[in-house]
């Protein structure tokens, strides 16, 4: 209840902020007097946090395209997957989602315990059964699954290599229906082998793309040029006036930081019970050696 209270707060600061700052022109200001949803809370997070802070994005992608499938490469434990579901299920769209990934890990990731596949499988159960699926197995498997043009938003975030996601954008693009986008995610990593950001330079003359520079970075890529009328307006907005994007951020962080402080909270809690256990024990051992020098 103090976090939803706390989140309220928040969302009217930025909202004041974001309204009344002189950097942002009346046309963005009527863009996002139609969309609410993206100050909402997310439900279900958990490490790791790079994905956390676009969630904003995500929950502001998901209301104004109004999508009849998200489909997601590589889910991991489910940060962006579950703020799609979300938005889907509290905005009532006939949306349909699907999350593809083996779920045994990768080069970059390594090999994780099956409690990651459960815990995802358990909340997805619980909450998006209606409409959301998961497919354990490899992407190439999965493309067969589905049709061309049957894709609205498209998230691609398996193994991060050069090869990997050129690979996965060539494959899955005929996917994605007329005027759909692809989201990819860590274009800012540079470290080992990463290559999106290679790829994404690449493609950059090819297609309408917006880039959100932090938190290892995520970009946005229409597939043509009939992408959804306010999708295209957002995106023109965004490039004239980059305070907007430092606003997703902003809101981003602000989970992030709540994220952060919950766990730093629970692990106080821990600590404090671990210490009063300790006390009694020394408190007990205390009394031993007492009834023991009584004897000697």
């Amino acid at each position: 209840m103090r976090e939803t209270i706390v989140f309220v707060f928040i969302r009217i600061i930025l909202l004041f902020v974001f309204l009344t700052d002189s950097f942002f022109t009346m046309d963005i200001r009527k863009l996002f007097s139609k969309s609410d949803y993206l100050y909402q809370k997310p439900l279900f997070l958990a490490n790791p946090h790079g994905w956390i802070p676009h969630i904003p994005f995500a929950f502001f992608l998901v209301e104004t395209m109004k999508p009849r499938v998200i489909l997601e490469l590589g889910t991991y434990s489910g940060n962006s997957y579950f703020a799609f579901c979300q938005a889907v299920k509290q905005l009532q769209l006939s949306s349909r989602c699907v999350a593809v990934d083996t779920w045994k890990g990768d080069i970059h990731v390594g090999n994780y315990a099956n409690d990651v596949y459960e815990r995802v499988k358990e909340i997805n159960k619980k909450e998006f059964s209606g409409f959301s699926e998961l497919m354990q197995m490899r992407f190439d498997v999965a493309s067969h699954n589905f049709s061309d043009g049957s894709i609205d938003i498209l998230h691609i975030d398996g193994t991060h290599t050069y090869d990997a996601v050129k690979n996965d954008f060539t494959n899955w693009l005929p996917k994605v229906r007329r005027g759909g986008v692809i989201l990819l995610h860590d274009t800012m990593v540079r470290k080992k082998d990463f290559g999106v950001w290679k790829f994404l330079k690449e493609i950059k003359e090819q297609y309408r793309i917006l880039e959100f520079p932090f938190s290892e970075g995520l970009a946005l890529v229409c597939k043509d040029a009939h992408s959804n009328p306010e999708l295209i307006e957002f995106i023109k907005l965004a490039k004239k006036d980059p305070t907007l994007i430092r606003f997703f951020e902003a809101l981003g962080n602000n989970i992030l930081l709540e994220r952060e402080k919950s766990l730093f909270r629970d692990e106080v809690l821990k600590m404090r019970k671990k210490t009063a256990k300790l006390n009694r024990q020394l408190l007990e051992n205390k009394k031993e050696i007492k009834k023991l020098k009584r004897k000697i």
